[in-house]
């Protein structure tokens, strides 16, 4: 029996993963510094939150652009002034990551709740663009998949009777 060694690159299933893995990055570093473990935090608090994250806008610690980064910081400060930001509990980013492999096909969903759990071989960053986790895993080889004939060859098809047979030339004379 041979097995076959298969690692998996499905561009959807990569996608998904990383977008869910950047969307709960930036719940569990963002929230918890806007939610201060309230309702209705403290303005004070909400406000050095803020000085902190426009800091780091500007000084280009955050993998966005300027624009964008001072644009969300501001929008999530008014959210917490609101006491409309939440912060997710583990179990809940874990039970959201799970349910983002449900939109996976079938055959990849299990290797996608891998990468969810963190295992595979990461490789990339947010700020290069994205980061790619693979995941290598051992498959039995089969055989009609791989190309081979399911059942014996067919032979091949006899002449055909309806086509006359070239002409043969007289008396050794070449043919025209």
């Amino acid at each position: 029996m041979t097995q076959l060694k298969k690692t998996l690159f499905t561009p959807s299933a990569t996608a998904l993963v990383t977008a869910g893995a950047v969307l709960s990055a930036v719940m569990m570093v963002a929230t918890p510094a806007f939610a201060a473990g309230s309702a209705k935090a403290e303005k004070s608090d909400i406000q050095a939150a803020y000085e902190k994250e426009r800091a780091d806008c500007l000084a280009g610690r955050t993998g966005q652009n300027k624009q964008t980064c001072l644009k969300e910081a501001g929008a999530a400060r008014q959210e917490a002034l609101r006491g409309n930001l939440k912060t997710a509990s583990t179990q809940e980013l874990a039970n959201n990551a799970m349910l983002r492999c449900q939109r996976v096909r079938e055959e990849d969903r299990e290797d996608c709740r891998m990468m969810v759990q963190g295992q595979g071989t990461r490789d990339g960053s947010v700020e290069s663009g994205g980061i790619l986790t693979r995941i290598d895993r051992m498959v039995q080889e089969n055989p009609t998949a791989a190309g081979a004939p399911a059942s014996a060859p067919t032979p091949p098809a006899a002449p055909r009777r309806d086509v006359p047979p070239p002409r043969q030339p007289k008396d050794g004379a070449p043919a025209r």
